[in-house]
């Protein structure tokens, strides 16, 4: 449970204001308003202070292969129990065996497959152990092991472009500053010796790559041990930064109107929500609860604010439609289709539309980032290199000078 809390105001206009034990943002709506009070507000009233525990959630990869064995024991009628007792045997030693043992322990003392994967939270993301619950409620539990299966098999695949998109600029990236770094330390010094037997005064830019390559010859250590301690505490101030709800926020700010790759964040979370949400109301999960997942699996925080405003709007009796569009977050695009669907009771396949649809034109941005920033960073490592070759060719072009004395 958590600790929420919430402004409102009565049936004659009075504020109230108090807190609230729930289990969501919406069950404290919900609750509100079956005491006939207007909800202005909801908010978590004690955020969890310091870093972010370590994450011991499954990979995507792991989720992927565990729901299509899921899938496949549930499809052939095979025992539960000894199916995941089998299953675990073959997976030697990795988090995937730990979590599908402990599922075996909780199934054999009585408990459901969604009760049992609801005891492990922090290994089973959340809409997985509701869309279960949902499909043991409507038994079309093959059903919806299946669109788990589709869904996570498309979260890999997005995952997969854009880790595609951005592997060879940061490859090139490394590669260029291993070979600036070769030079300054071995090829920089040797002309640094020439130049000065020679007492000529260096230009500048020479002087520039002379003082940076003696620097790093000098104070090596100093920078082996300043440039992790550095990384290491813009890392754990970030971590910090994002605990509060500001410092996520504009964390996700910047990622969505970074150049290039802004918009194939912001394309990115919507196709997430998308398909994360035709999920759950396909599983049968009630609005509300959906809406709350869907978002929460995008990692977007400017999503999340977005759509939580709009569960408020739902919870008082909003359209679906209406309420994701006062926030401005969604586009004119993505409200047209959603209420086209609302409309027709198809809200389901709207979204799986709108998902291909994002998903479809992620993977067109992946291949144009990668056209575009290619060569880019090509050119400006080029530059670079080049400017540190001319540099280091400038002072030939005044020994004459310095030899004959003049």
């Amino acid at each position: 449970m958590t600790l929420y809390r919430y402004r409102a105001a009565d049936h004659e206009g009075n504020p109230v204001e108090g807190t609230m034990d729930a289990p969501s943002a919406h069950r404290v709506v919900a609750v509100l308003q079956e005491r006939g009070l207007h909800v202005a507000a909801v908010e978590e009233a004690n955020p969890a202070p310091g870093l972010r525990r370590v994450s011991r959630q499954l990979a995507w990869q792991e989720l992927h292969f565990f729901i299509e064995q899921l899938g496949s024991i549930v499809r052939s009628g095979l025992p539960l129990a000894p199916s995941l007792q089998s299953l675990a045997a073959d997976l030697g030693r990795s988090r995937l065996k730990g979590a599908v043992d402990r599922l075996r322990i909780d199934i054999e003392r009585g408990a459901s497959l969604d009760e049992a994967m609801a005891r492990q939270p922090h290994v089973f993301p959340h809409l997985f152990t509701s869309a279960l619950r949902a499909g043991e409620a409507s038994g079309n539990m093959a059903g919806v092991l299946q669109a788990l299966a589709r869904y996570t098999g498309r979260v890999l695949q997005l995952r997969g472009s854009v880790r595609l998109a951005l592997t060879y600029p940061v490859t090139v990236l490394v590669a260029a500053v291993l070979i600036i770094g070769f030079l300054l330390v071995t090829v920089v010094p040797v002309y640094a010796d020439i130049f000065e037997d020679f007492g000529a005064r260096m230009p500048g830019p020479t002087r520039f790559w002379l003082a940076l390559s003696d620097g790093l010859l000098h104070h090596s250590r100093t920078l082996v041990l300043a440039v992790p301690l550095c990384v290491f505490g813009v890392v754990l101030l970030w971590r910090i930064a994002r605990r509060a709800d500001r410092g996520r926020i504009l964390g996700d700010w910047l990622r969505m109107h970074a150049p290039i790759v802004g918009t194939l964040n912001y394309l990115v979370a919507l196709a997430r929500f998308c398909r994360t949400l035709a999920l759950l109301l396909r599983s049968g999960v009630p609005v509300l609860d959906s809406l709350e997942l869907a978002a929460a699996s995008t990692g977007s925080a400017i999503l999340e604010r977005a759509v939580g405003e709009a569960n408020l709007l739902v919870a008082g009796g909003e359209r679906l439609v209406d309420a994701l569009e006062s926030t401005k977050f969604f586009g004119h695009n993505f409200c047209w289709m959603i209420g086209t669907g609302e409309n027709r009771g198809e809200v389901e396949t709207a979204l799986e539309s709108l998902a291909e649809s994002y998903e479809r034109e992620v993977a067109l941005r992946d291949r144009l980032a990668v056209a575009l920033v290619t060569p880019a960073f090509i050119f400006i490592i080029g530059g670079i290199i080049g400017f540190l070759v001319v540099s280091l060719y400038l002072p030939i072009f005044s020994l004459g000078s310095a030899i004959s004395g003049v």
